[in-house]
């Protein structure tokens, strides 16, 4: 499919030049993080923000600007971006573009099957969910008054609808919203990972490291939070371990670890990995480490042309953006200036 260039740029070169655009307008540390930690409100923030990519999108919020709006309008920012690119896709990159939508999608019925099993209103939950998540059954699922009910309405018509009829319906049942949220992870990264080797050429190079990063870190994820929680069998370990990655040669040992310095001895082989659980320290917390890691590999998405990896790279790197403003911001509301620089910088 993408060995022939000309044939690329003629059916997606215009969506990843977009994309490639998209990145040119990231934040940087040099011309704007170091401005925005300095900032004393929001309200600065918003006037810094207005010579960014991100424009006046405050600009019909009326004051005082919070945190959450700037989340919420960043989002819808990124969102009208991806659907720029989304615009005219033909396939395979339509198909590409919805495998990262699903990942949003997963996490929004999550949220409301957690809304049906504390009897909170499940509409209170809908404008708390992602907008890449959505889909033309989505609001239906607010009618459901059980979670049976709901993950027959899944079946249905949702485009992750296989996710959940990969597991068991005792999962949906007896197990904590964690451990199907960590279930239905593990079966869309397979899937996802299935479909870009199918696809070939550049994007399988590119998007199967990426990939296998993702299967890794919930790998180790859920082995360290197993073992200092205790609050996961070992028996059940494995079900949750994506079935490829660097780790997937451990996977029977690391189901079986007891604790943090068996999970390195485990995985000391895996020199990258192994660094990072050594590097693990109160200043610096494995999530952290795992964080950077991802944006080192977004960024290295970029390096090469004429593949799909940029699409998912601008997606994963703006969401880490947001994420950033949000910390800024509410360190500022909150006059917290001595944590504000503990963001995860990008370039």
């Amino acid at each position: 499919m993408q060995s022939n260039s000309l044939l690329y740029n003629v059916n997606f070169g215009g969506q990843e030049a977009l994309a490639h655009g998209y990145k040119a307008g990231l934040l940087t540390q040099a011309k704007d993080y170091s401005t925005l930690v300095q900032c004393n409100t929001p309200e600065d923030m918003k006037l810094h923000l207005s010579n960014t990519i991100y424009g006046n999108f405050l600009q019909n919020e009326p004051s005082p600007i919070t945190p959450a709006v700037i989340v919420q309008k960043a989002t819808e920012k990124l969102v009208d971006d991806f659907n720029n690119m989304r615009f005219n896709a033909v396939e395979p990159l339509t198909t590409f573009l919805d495998f990262i939508t699903f990942e949003y999608m997963i996490n929004n019925v999550l949220k409301l099957i957690t809304a049906v099993r504390t009897n909170k209103d499940a509409l209170d939950i809908l404008h708390k969910c992602h907008p890449l998540g959505t889909f033309p059954s989505f609001k239906a699922l607010v009618a459901a008054k059980t979670v049976k009910d709901m993950y027959e309405t899944i079946l249905v018509d949702a485009p992750i609808g296989h996710y959940f009829t990969k597991t068991d319906q005792r999962d949906f049942d007896d197990y904590s919203t964690d451990y199907l949220r960590a279930l239905l992870q593990k079966n869309y990264l397979e899937d996802f990972y299935d479909y870009v080797c199918d696809l070939g050429g550049v994007t399988a190079e590119v998007m199967c490291e990426m990939l296998e990063f993702e299967a890794d870190r919930q790998v180790l994820t859920i082995t360290r939070q197993s073992v200092r929680v205790d609050s996961l069998p070992k028996d059940e370990r494995k079900r949750l371990y994506p079935a490829f990655g660097d780790l997937a040669d451990v996977h029977d040992q690391l189901a079986d670890a007891d604790d943090e310095n068996q999970i390195k001895q485990i995985i000391k082989p895996h020199v990258k990995y192994y660094d990072l659980m050594n590097n693990v320290s109160k200043v610096t917390p494995y999530e952290t480490l795992m964080k950077k890691e991802h944006v080192r590999l977004c960024k290295k998405l970029f390096d090469q042309q004429f593949n799909f990896g940029p699409f998912y790279a601008f997606v994963k790197l703006r969401e880490q953006e947001i994420s950033n403003l949000h910390w800024i911001a509410e360190c500022i509301n909150q006059e917290r200036y001595k944590r504000i620089n503990e963001y995860t910088s990008i370039y």
